[in-house]
């Protein structure tokens, strides 16, 4: 039997509730969804952001950087 509690489900949510979680502006996240730079899908007419890979995106923007 598997454990659920140890297998990592991605954590996707709108791109509203990306921005105020993470302080970056909705219109911003917009953008990068539009640029396919983030990973997301389109749930009808809402598209869901995996989170943890948008923070992964940041952060080698970060890496990049320095």
């Amino acid at each position: 039997m598997t454990d659920h509690n140890t297998i990592n489900n991605p954590v996707y949510m709108s791109i509203n509730d990306a921005a105020k979680t993470s302080g970056m502006s909705a219109h911003y996240i917009r953008d990068l969804v539009k640029a396919n730079k983030i990973k997301h899908v389109k749930s009808g007419m809402k598209y869901l952001i995996n989170y943890p890979k948008m923070m992964d995106y940041f952060e080698s923007l970060e890496n990049n950087a320095a």
